[in-house]
């Protein structure tokens, strides 16, 4: 593999920890870049408005070409397979792994628009108004890690606008407490202690798909990729 190195010489190995008050929803890789991404574009650009300013219809995905680059060191192959060296998400033991279930159903403040001269009900026990749980999977820990190499005073700025992570957050989900970023003596970004594989990588072929890089919904990002344990 040919490095993508833009280097800096404030690049330095990093550990990112953000102390968790709630469970996470997501997955078990929760890339930091990801969340990074979002706030960065955020305080740069200003919120849904200025997103859209400079999107491609139909999508959130800042052009290329608007320079919004993260303060972490790029990596990967030469051409579009590139990546950020930041590992995915560290959870430690124990982690709590567990599901529950949010109710969605129909809103009674809306009945009065409601043509109800036919049945002269609204029928909640099926049809379009039918009551119905939704599974929700979430992680709980302490906290969580991540490991990459970057400028320790810019994360901490973009992370300072991050109150929470993972889904469902307006519901009171993936409250972070506080983040905490120190320097790490060895950089664990994409391969950890014991030569472990911290992030997915790219491989030629018989790979899983998966995006290497933000926005990670991006068709344009997913390559076949070799997947951490």
């Amino acid at each position: 593999m040919k490095d993508r190195i833009l280097f800096r010489e404030d690049f330095t190995p990093l550990r990112v920890r953000a102390y968790l008050q709630t469970g996470v929803i997501s997955d078990q890789f929760l890339p930091l870049d990801g969340i990074m991404y979002y706030h960065h574009v955020r305080n740069e650009i200003g919120g849904e408005y200025g997103v859209k300013a400079i999107s491609m219809p139909g999508e959130s995905n800042v052009r290329e070409g608007k320079n919004v680059t993260l303060p972490l060191l790029k990596s990967g192959p030469a051409g579009e397979a590139w990546f950020y060296a930041c590992s995915v998400a560290q959870w430690p033991v124990p982690t709590v792994e567990d599901s529950t279930f949010y109710v969605k159903r129909f809103d009674l403040n809306f009945v009065d628009y409601l043509d109800t001269s036919k049945k002269g009900k609204v029928e909640l026990a099926k049809g379009r108004f039918k009551n119905y749980h939704l599974d929700i999977y979430y992680r709980h820990a302490l906290y969580v890690d991540w490991y990459c190499v970057g400028v320790k005073d810019e994360i901490e700025k973009i992370l300072s606008f991050c109150t929470h992570i993972g889904k469902k957050t307006a519901h009171g989900w993936g409250s972070v407490l506080k983040w905490e970023v120190v320097a790490w003596p060895e950089d664990w970004s994409i391969r950890g202690n014991g030569n472990r594989l911290m992030r997915p990588v790219p491989v030629r072929e018989n790979g899983f798909m998966y995006a290497l890089r933000p926005s990670y919904w991006n068709p344009r990002h997913i390559f076949p990729c070799k997947m951490p344990d």
